[in-house]
């Protein structure tokens, strides 16, 4: 099993290590942890190297696959919300299943059968991203079977039957 780190440990470890522009890097951050692509990942880390290059140095150490989405090597389940408030312009269907959605700016490709967004939040999250939600409700078809089994009430519930105890703290471990 892929050892993880946790992203919010990981900025309180940051903010507490070096001093300089928090403001600024804790948006950069999460934005990087987020990123679906690599250009987005690049183009973020570059900005965090700018505001302090330690900082750069600091997530290499950790190792960019413990804690970025886009370096991931197994999906995980990420805690986000699915925010349609971006304007989708336009819905063509090419195939039953596969849909070109053009906003202002850009164009997506949908594969509804692979479950799959050229965006590629839809295939890392394993749910419908915004604009394979606008192709289901272009075809007038609900999205549940496009989620992952993970996010199944059922599943959740089964998560949490076995009890999980926390490890106590480190202070009190008993290493010699």
């Amino acid at each position: 099993m892929p050892h993880y780190s946790c992203m919010w440990h990981i900025w309180t470890n940051i903010r507490a290590k070096f001093k300089k522009g928090h403001l600024k890097l804790s948006k950069l951050y999460f934005a990087t942890t987020r990123s679906y692509t690599l250009d987005e990942f690049n183009e973020r880390i570059s900005k965090i190297e700018e505001i302090d290059p330690r900082v750069k140095a600091y997530l290499y150490d950790i190792g960019y696959h413990r804690w970025s989405r886009v370096y991931a090597k197994v999906n995980r389940t990420w805690t986000k919300t699915s925010n349609i408030a971006e304007p989708l312009n336009d819905v063509r269907a090419s195939t039953d299943y596969i849909h070109t959605i053009l906003d202002s700016v850009r164009r997506y490709i949908v594969c509804l059968e692979k479950k799959r967004c050229s965006c590629r939040q839809f295939q890392l999250d394993e749910l419908p991203c915004p604009h394979a939600l606008a192709a289901l409700r272009h075809r007038d078809e609900s999205f549940e079977q496009y989620y992952s089994p993970y996010y199944t009430r059922e599943n959740l519930l089964r998560t949490y039957e076995i009890p999980v105890n926390p490890l106590p703290d480190e202070s009190k471990w008993n290493v010699p």
